[in-house]
């Protein structure tokens, strides 16, 4: 197994050059290139940009100017962040932690309830139980994100609620109510985001889990295991739940980029600063070395993703061997 992580972890270093390669020359030609913040400023004269572009070694061909590029990234060095002057690598790194923090909330509590909710419906099919579930899966799937986020602010946090006696109002923006960080503050900051954010994953969860159990759970290996006189919960928790987790494993993988590539328009919506918001921020002002280091900082979470889904495979099915 080690052997085999390795080799892929070999492997996937070409295709990061060639994905940076091509993401390199797709942003290099787009109108007003790089220097697109600078054009948009009046009080920069043409020769200032003639002298911009001499400095920063854009008036060299392409392929020049991404080896310069490259040289910089492997000595850690992203460039600078022309619209925030600062330097990229501390950019992501002010947003990346609530990024995950929001992304990871979501998707790993959707992750264990939509299992959950995926294995019980499977257990109990054609029952009220399969069918209310199915519709709150729908129901999620469908549901548009800004709309729903909107109306859980406008209920849980400018309305607010009553519970035990107590009137609560949940914070509607930012992950926190103060500099100092507070587990509490934050926890309450996070459950209408996540909320918002969850149930599209839940609902996607709950029904790949419901189809691979009923695939699982009437395979013949399954029924010997029923006709030896084991417990229903037995057969499903130790012979069928493994091999249905599968298909799990594989969406849960291609979920790994969301992990830093945000959620626009819920950050948008709760003003948390997140990797979303620098994204569209970025794309709006064309800020070419924050756009570049999102870019392949996601093509890294997507190898890694599919990587801990080959290991996981290896894990749930003793079938699969990786040498």
């Amino acid at each position: 197994m080690l052997t085999f992580v390795v080799r892929r972890i070999l492997q996937s270093i070409p295709l990061l050059l060639l994905i940076s390669m091509i993401l390199f020359g797709i942003i290099s030609e787009a109108p007003g290139g790089p220097l697109t913040p600078y054009l948009q400023n009046p009080h920069i004269t043409e020769a200032d940009i003639v002298r911009l572009k001499h400095n920063l070694g854009l008036d060299q061909p392409v392929p020049i100017q991404y080896l310069h590029w490259l040289g910089q990234v492997l000595h850690g060095d992203f460039g600078y962040s022309m619209s925030n002057s600062e330097p990229t690598i501390n950019a992501i790194g002010d947003r990346l932690g609530a990024s995950l923090q929001l992304m990871g909330s979501a998707i790993g509590l959707a992750l264990i309830l939509g299992v959950i909710f995926g294995i019980i419906s499977a257990v109990k099919q054609y029952t009220w139980v399969d069918f209310l579930i199915t519709t709150l899966a729908f129901f999620g799937q469908s549901m548009p994100v800004f709309w729903f986020a909107l109306m859980l602010q406008l209920a849980f946090s400018v309305n607010g609620f009553t519970c035990c006696g107590y009137h609560i109002a949940l914070p509607s923006a930012g992950l926190s109510s103060g500099d100092n960080f507070d587990l509490g503050d934050r926890i309450q900051h996070l459950i209408l985001p996540v909320t918002v954010l969850s149930l599209a994953y839940l609902a996607l969860f709950s029904r790949f889990m419901r189809s691979s159990m009923l695939e699982v759970i009437h395979s013949d290996y399954v029924r010997t295991a029923s006709a030896k006189g084991l417990t229903r919960f037995n057969v499903i928790m130790r012979h069928a739940f493994r091999n249905a987790l599968i298909p799990i494993v594989t969406i849960a993988a291609l979920t790994v980029p969301d992990l830093v590539g945000g959620a626009v328009i819920t950050e948008k919506i709760f003003a948390i600063p997140g990797m979303g918001n620098l994204f569209i921020n970025a794309l709006g002002q064309f800020d070419f070395a924050v756009l570049m280091a999102f870019m392949c900082l996601t093509a890294v979470f997507v190898v890694l993703g599919n990587l801990l889904a080959d290991v996981c495979y290896a894990w749930l099915d003793p079938r699969v061997k990786y040498t």
